[in-house]
């Protein structure tokens, strides 16, 4: 049975770029878009859904049995939100929304939706390219966050290896180095290197202490 993917499109090349992925890891990707931006998707793999009236109407009329993934990544948060918590209904496992708004971020959670923040995606690739000092834990769930640290030369975690700290404090981390992931338990943790951790928050903080 085939597995099948909905996308909002986002007006501009993210949406392209999401049914590019996804069909290539072998998802039916399924496009929700506007008369005018429809031929952007032609020559692409994919259905292509056209909003004549507006959105929720459409995603009423489909079949969302087979639906595994649907990405509302449109400029609007609430339009993403409304959206998410339609297919939601319908029963899709995986809703995943992008939304600038802390009312609409904690809407989201409340709905079991998963929420993407445009702003910290730019910020974590500034403060890398800068090399500017940077820790911020993020709640994901329940107890559960996520740290994103950039480590300096008066950091206490310098030195130590991945699975040293991993076993320390129960998290997952992973290192960016330049262009390079690395995840290793071997890898001994260097200043400048992007720290990624999911784990309790409680002990993340343990990390930038």
């Amino acid at each position: 049975m085939a597995r099948e993917a909905l996308i909002l499109d986002s007006n501009d090349d993210l949406a392209a770029q999401l049914a590019t992925i996804l069909t290539e890891n072998g998802y039916v990707a399924r496009i929700l878009t506007t008369r005018e931006r429809a031929k952007t998707f032609e020559k692409m793999p994919v259905y292509i859904h056209t909003i004549l009236e507006n959105y929720e109407r459409v995603v009423k009329e489909l079949d969302f049995s087979h639906i595994e993934i649907a990405i509302f990544a449109s400029p609007n948060d609430m339009l993403n939100l409304t959206m998410a918590k339609l297919a939601r209904s319908h029963g899709v496992p995986i809703v995943i929304i992008t939304a600038r708004s802390n009312q609409v971020i904690q809407q989201a959670e409340e709905a079991g939706v998963l929420t993407i923040i445009p702003h910290h995606c730019v910020l974590s690739r500034l403060l890398r390219i800068l090399n500017l000092k940077f820790t911020k834990i993020i709640p994901i769930k329940g107890e559960i966050s996520m740290l994103e640290m950039l480590v300096t030369s008066d950091s206490k975690i310098l030195g130590r290896t991945i699975g040293d700290l991993e076993d320390d404090t129960g998290s997952k981390i992973t290192v960016v180095r330049g262009d390079e992931l690395i995840t290793a338990r071997e890898a001994e943790i260097q200043e400048g290197d992007y720290l990624i951790a999911v784990g309790y928050h409680a002990e993340l903080q343990r990390i930038t202490e």
